[in-house]
């Protein structure tokens, strides 16, 4: 070998002990020379198990790498705390080899640690739940987070990680532990330094002070200890406080202890998982501030339609899918007024484009089929964090429940006023009454049998009866009895009331027939009331009908009660249809053919089906109606099987 070939391999052994100087222990060097062929031979070997050795150190870093990737991935989807640290420290468990490992995360509402722990060998592995206290604790995870600082323990059992009830099952593994290492989880940006005063809160922060663990000297330990878990207690449960939680890991008998370069690798850890686990906690506090705004705002009774600034729609809450017909996601991205028609649309684009919002303003809004109702409207402006205007919101209540509700109690005002006057008065009217009737009747007698004049006598006679009727109707409605049910069928009560309505239905022409009322089962119910409304039902359809007509009285099951049959799981019910052939009842006077004083009979008070529909519902039961124009009307009396529906 030449002197310059010697020069070139002094000089390449040279930058050997330079690059294995960066891996192995300071002062290791190689003193082959380069005539020596078996040191030559010595110092490739070395080259080589270095190179295998920074190959496999590459292997597993860039394993490590790929499962951080995809423990990221996979927690962004994670629901809860729980899922969280079970990933993440299986991560710990399988990627490092670490034979038990754990994260816990603070709970701010338990005051505490809430994690999993990890552990096993040869394929076997036992995922833990943990629930650990953290206020007052002074065990090795809670020194890990109140000191900010990554620890490790080589003799757990005089420093033993946490402070658990005997029958916990972590218990007996804490007592075998040979060493453990924590590390706190950072948050990517801590807003509060150690010793330094919370600005939210104005309390102090005891993060990094070690006074908060040990009481100082001469302090009563009583007084220290009560004040360090309040300082504690108020530190977790502020937006401030700079920890995640803690991460670790362990040795159980049969493996070396943990060593300082295992810490090393636990803090390089925190660093790389610590901004994973912190956006797994804000991706799941957004998943929980967005279903609490769908729950309140499907809550709401009133409708809400927000709108962007072009007017289309960008959600709306599932009262405005009942009032309008239009789905959430069918109305999404379709302008206002395509949807809810021009009226809305310009109230809308009215607040969009002068800033005017309209309280309570009563408007007209189109439904998914076509028809129109009246709604109350208020509008505001939407703004983005800079107050800039983004969009609107429209709220909107149905006014139909209200207006209903407006008139009943206009109906009950009227009602309360007649039953003051029913009860002033009646008497007073009905003695008079009952004089011009006795003295009519004493005319009669002295009237020979064709005077002409018994027919007029006649004629004030009915009209005296009309009238105490209609006084006995006025007092039945403000004064209703009460109801003596007793269980039988109703035939008998159909049956008194077809007989005293004979003269009618002779004078009008008219047929009745009757069927399958014998099989209805029996039913409690008060006879003589449900006698009154057979009774108002059938002169109603008498006259009604057409001469020559027909009334049917029949049973109704489930199917043929078509609409008015009780939903699946209702109570069983009797019911009884009165049907006439005649003109059928209007479709804007069938909502308010059961209100009191309402009649399109000449001379009629409008009270009868009033008194009728108020006797059925204080049995508990209905009454409804079906008619078509020129098909006829069908009165349906539904009472139910039980004994002690309804109402006294």
């Amino acid at each position: 070998m030449t002197g310059g070939q010697n020069a070139e391999l002094r000089e390449l052994l040279r930058r050997v002990d330079e690059v294995r100087g960066m891996s192995l222990p300071a002062g290791l060097k190689s003193d082959a020379a380069p005539d020596d062929p078996r040191a030559l031979v010595e110092v490739l070997a070395g080259l080589v198990d270095d190179l295998e050795r920074s190959h496999r150190r590459l292997i597993e870093t860039n394993i490590q790498l790929v499962s951080l990737r995809e423990v990221a991935n996979r927690m962004v989807s994670t629901v809860d705390l729980a899922e969280t640290t079970r990933t993440v420290a299986r991560y710990l468990h399988r990627a490092f080899g670490f034979e038990a490992a754990f994260l816990a995360l603070v709970d701010p509402e338990s005051h505490g640690l809430v994690g999993t722990w990890t552990q096993g060998q040869g394929g076997q592995e036992q995922c833990i739940r943990l629930e650990l206290p953290l206020v007052g604790e002074r065990g090795a995870l809670a020194r890990s987070l109140w000191l900010g600082q990554a620890l490790l323990f080589r003799d757990p059992q005089r420093h033993p990680p946490v402070t658990l009830p005997a029958d916990h099952a972590l218990a007996e593994t804490l007592r075998q532990l040979t060493s453990i290492a924590c590390a706190p989880l950072q948050r990517s940006q801590s807003l509060v330094p150690a010793h330094q005063t919370h600005e939210l809160c104005g309390a102090r922060c005891v993060m990094g002070d070690a006074g908060s663990l040990v009481p100082p000297p001469g302090a009563d330990p009583q007084a220290w200890a009560h004040e360090r878990e309040e300082r504690q207690k108020h530190c977790l449960a502020c937006d401030q406080f700079p920890i995640l939680g803690v991460i670790g890991a362990a040795r159980l008998p049969g493996s070396p202890p943990l060593e300082p370069a295992d810490l090393n690798l636990l803090e390089s850890i925190a660093l790389s998982v610590g901004p994973v686990v912190e956006n797994a906690r804000l991706y799941q506090e957004l998943r929980r501030s967005e279903r609490f705004r769908e729950h309140v705002l499907n809550s709401m009774q009133s409708a809400l339609v927000a709108v962007n600034l072009a007017g289309e729609v960008l959600a709306c809450n599932r009262a405005a899918a009942a009032l309008t017909g239009y789905r959430a996601e069918e109305a999404a991205g379709r302008p206002a007024g395509e949807l809810f028609g021009a009226e809305l649309a310009s109230y809308l684009e009215a607040t969009l484009a002068h800033g005017r919002e309209f309280l309570r303003r009563a408007t007209r809004l189109r439904r998914k089929d076509g028809a129109e109702l009246e709604a109350s409207l208020t509008t505001s402006l939407l703004r983005d964090d800079r107050r800039q205007v983004y969009g609107a919101i429209a709220t909107l209540v149905d006014l139909a429940p209200i207006r209903q509700a407006e008139e009943q109690a206009r109906q009950l005002d009227r009602l309360a006023a007649l039953g003051r006057f029913t009860s002033s008065v009646a008497h007073e009217i009905r003695n008079p009454l009952a004089g011009i009737a006795a003295g009519i009747q004493y005319l009669s007698r002295s009237l020979g049998p064709h005077d002409p004049q018994r027919a007029n006598l006649g004629f004030i006679l009915s009209e005296i009866q009309r009238l105490d009727g209609i006084v006995q109707d006025l007092f039945d409605i403000t004064h209703p009895k009460q109801l003596k049910r007793v269980p039988g069928p109703l035939g008998r009560p159909l049956e008194r009331a077809l007989q005293s309505l004979r003269t009618v239905f002779e004078e009008r022409r008219v047929r009745v027939r009757v069927e399958g009322v014998d099989a209805l089962p029996s039913v409690a119910h008060d006879p003589d009331q449900i006698q009154q409304v057979l009774i108002n039902l059938l002169k109603n359809a008498a006259e009604a009908s057409a001469p020559g007509g027909e009334i049917r009285v029949r049973t109704l099951d489930g199917a043929a009660a078509e609409a008015d049959a009780e939903p699946p799981g209702g109570p069983q019910r009797v019911r009884l249809a009165v049907e006439d052939q005649g003109a059928g009842i209007p479709p804007e006077h069938r909502k308010t053919i059961f209100e009191p004083f309402f009649t399109t009979k000449e001379g009629g008070t409008g009270l009868g089906l009033y008194v009728s529909y108020d006797i059925v519902r204080r049995h508990g039961g209905r009454l409804r109606v079906r008619s078509r124009p020129g098909k006829g009307t069908t009165f349906v009396i539904e009472l139910p099987l039980e004994s002690n529906g309804g109402t006294p």
